[in-house]
């Protein structure tokens, strides 16, 4: 039986190892086979599309890891039986392709929460919140301004 300490450090190792080093081939030993990613960024239409299991988790990755250029830092985690929530941070430079927006090589800081789920020592689901909103505006997709400071009247 694992421990909620035990699931913590299958998150950092999945940090550290998976997002910040690039080393791929661990996913085969801390993601489960059966993974369920739950993002509410991604578009339904893609994440039909999106292969499921330990296999969307690698795509997931390697896609990621090509977007900013700069290091990936856990600001906070929290475990609790087999749930560990983590606070990140990415800042780095957007040189990678989002979709159809292209790098702009601004710099840019990213900041997401995510819960995931252990199951007999493997990440086997992710609850994940990323604030591509903030990332947008300070690249210039959405005008910066988009939120007026103003609140209106009633007049």
């Amino acid at each position: 039986m694992t421990t909620a300490q035990d699931n913590e450090s299958v998150a950092r190792r999945i940090f550290e190892e998976v997002w910040q080093n690039h080393n791929y081939d661990v996913i085969d030993e801390v993601v489960a086979e059966d993974y369920v990613l739950h993002d509410p960024s991604m578009p339904e239409e893609e994440a039909s599309e999106w292969p499921s299991g330990r296999e969307g988790y690698r795509m997931m990755a390697e896609m990621g890891s090509g977007i900013i250029d700069g290091p990936l830092e856990v600001e906070q985690i929290i475990s609790a039986g087999d749930n560990v929530v983590v606070r990140w941070k990415q800042t780095g430079t957007h040189v990678g392709e989002m979709g159809t927006i292209e790098p702009s090589n601004e710099e840019v800081t990213v900041t997401g929460i995510e819960i995931d789920r252990f199951e007999d020592g493997k990440l086997a689901e992710t609850w994940q919140e990323v604030n591509m909103m903030g990332m947008l505006m300070q690249i210039g997709a959405i005008p910066a301004d988009l939120f007026d400071e103003e609140m209106p009247s009633d007049d």
